[in-house]
């Protein structure tokens, strides 16, 4: 049962409400069980739950303290991939070859509390504002009333893409660079997200000056055909060619070794913004 109760104090803790189909699907539980599970954790946690019969759902009180210990990363994960894969599955980590990444070093070492990372995923799930202490790589540190809107994880490093209420944009955010978190005393009217909801094409081919284009090929999965296409959020388009370490200048002047990919599609997306941060997209 202490399964099922800690499940339940997470999406409480992460989202800020809870419906029982939640806890059936991720905690792989028939509905009786899941019924029993919502009633102890009740009993045992009165002032940690409301419960809103209008909507069928359960609600973390506003003075909500977790009960038991999480993970952010798994809430990050849950968001950005719909899966809690240590409550579904017993992984055992000895098991588990990874390369470290940003992400793991600072959820084990430092950077941002359970708290504020708890604050944004709670603001994305029932859209509401957020004033944050946000750390800018091209400015001092200031306030910024955010809505966040979708997480994403790029190259080991986890964002939140959000709709800026002072500049009137959306812009995206790193969670290492959020100092603090609070619910802001406002409410705005969100438009549409079209970089966010629009997808683009990326056509991929070898690098030009790669000196081995026929294992680049096998790679790509090639065999009657010189492009591979992918298609990408407008918005991460940018974030994917990074990932796959493409070479977006005009020229292809990167190293072929570094980069093996080449943007064959490159005049077509010119105009996106997060097109900015493509390996060598501004290069001369």
């Amino acid at each position: 049962m202490e399964k099922h109760l800690t499940i339940i104090d997470f999406y409480l803790t992460f989202f800020g409400r809870l419906r029982r189909a939640d806890l059936m699907l991720h905690g792989e539980m028939s509905v009786a069980t899941a019924s029993r599970a919502l009633s102890e954790y009740r009993e045992q946690f009165p002032d940690s739950i409301n419960y809103d019969a209008r909507l069928k759902t359960y609600f973390a009180a506003d003075d909500f303290v977790p009960a038991f210990s999480h993970s952010a990363q798994d809430a990050l994960n849950v968001i950005a991939h719909g899966t809690i894969e240590r409550f579904i599955v017993e992984l055992q980590k000895a098991d588990l070859s990874t390369l470290p990444t940003l992400s793991s070093h600072l959820a084990l070492n430092q950077a941002q509390s359970l708290t504020t990372i708890s604050q944004i995923t709670k603001a994305l799930t029932l859209a509401t504002p957020l004033d944050i202490y946000y750390y800018s790589a091209s400015s001092e540190s200031k306030v910024r009333c955010v809505y966040p809107l979708a997480i994403f994880e790029a190259t080991g490093t986890w964002y939140f893409r959000g709709y800026d209420v002072d500049k009137a944009d959306f812009r995206i955010f790193r969670f290492s660079r959020v100092l603090s978190a609070k619910q802001a005393k406002l409410s705005v009217v969100v438009p549409p997200d079209n970089d966010w909801q629009q997808y683009v094409t990326l056509t991929l081919m070898p690098h030009p000056k790669h000196s081995h284009p026929a294992a680049l090929k096998m790679d790509l999965g090639l065999v009657d055909k010189p492009v591979c296409n992918i298609s990408t959020r407008k918005a991460l388009a940018g974030f994917s060619l990074r990932s796959l370490r493409v070479d977006a200048s005009l020229q292809g002047v990167l190293s072929p070794i570094e980069y093996p990919l080449y943007l064959a599609n490159r005049h077509e997306l010119l105009t996106l913004a997060s097109m900015a941060i493509a390996p060598g997209f501004n290069a001369t």
